[in-house]
């Protein structure tokens, strides 16, 4: 990709844990922008901004140039949807953040906007769809789908064939057996084993993962 400037929306862990692989991959972050109270910017030299104030920002602004991160992790996947869309129309397009340690064996389909952290495997003939986000060490075997916005964490395992509903959140160490469907805005707890499909709004936790409660996030 040609562009070298990166606007990060999200200043918490999800950029701190970007930042070092922009950096080993020679990109500059030149803005952040972040709501959370008495924030300070943990990049160095780099500005920061509110959501409210962006358009000023970029007002007049040659933004040829400049990709996008969205830096916020689940439960608000919908949020890095909404967000990417208000900097695309920008003219700030979306950057796919990639580690140098990751596998990729080949994916069928890689969507706009996802980050893909260190050690993270990913097998044959995978579709990932647009801004997700897969943490380190994490597996995504052959054939899996993954929706828009969905979180895979660190160390969780997703056997074969698994399909995983938008703006789902798959938990730390957490393992899913072949061929299960995840439904849209789930939580799948850290460490669970999910041996069944899971519908939609719903939190599962345990060994077999069983509900706990809905998911009324979205």
């Amino acid at each position: 990709m040609s562009h070298r400037l990166i606007v990060v929306w999200g200043a918490g862990d999800q950029g701190r844990v970007n930042y070092p692989i922009l950096k080993a991959q020679g990109y500059d972050l030149i803005l952040a922008i972040d709501d959370t109270p008495n924030l300070p910017c943990p990049f160095p030299d780099v500005e920061l901004i509110r959501g409210n104030e962006f358009s000023s920002w970029v007002r007049g602004k040659d933004t040829s140039g400049l990709a996008s991160i969205i830096a916020i992790g689940n439960p608000y996947g919908h949020l890095r949807i909404k967000f990417s869309k208000i900097l695309e129309e920008s003219g700030i397009k979306e950057f796919s953040l990639v580690d140098s340690t990751s596998l990729n064996r080949s994916c069928e389909k890689v969507g706009a906007g996802i980050q893909i952290m260190a050690l993270a495997i990913i097998q044959n003939d995978v579709v990932i769809k647009e801004q997700c986000i897969i943490n380190t060490r994490a597996l995504v075997e052959h054939d899996c789908i993954l929706e828009r916005g969905v979180e895979i964490g660190p160390g969780a395992v997703l056997c074969g064939r698994v399909h995983v509903g938008e703006y789902t959140w798959i938990g730390a160490g957490a393992v899913i057996r072949p061929r299960i469907k995840i439904g849209r805005n789930v939580i799948i707890g850290a460490g669970s084993v999910v041996v069944k499909d899971v519908p939609d709004n719903s939190v599962f936790v345990g060994n077999p993962a069983r509900k706990l409660r809905d998911n009324n996030i979205i």
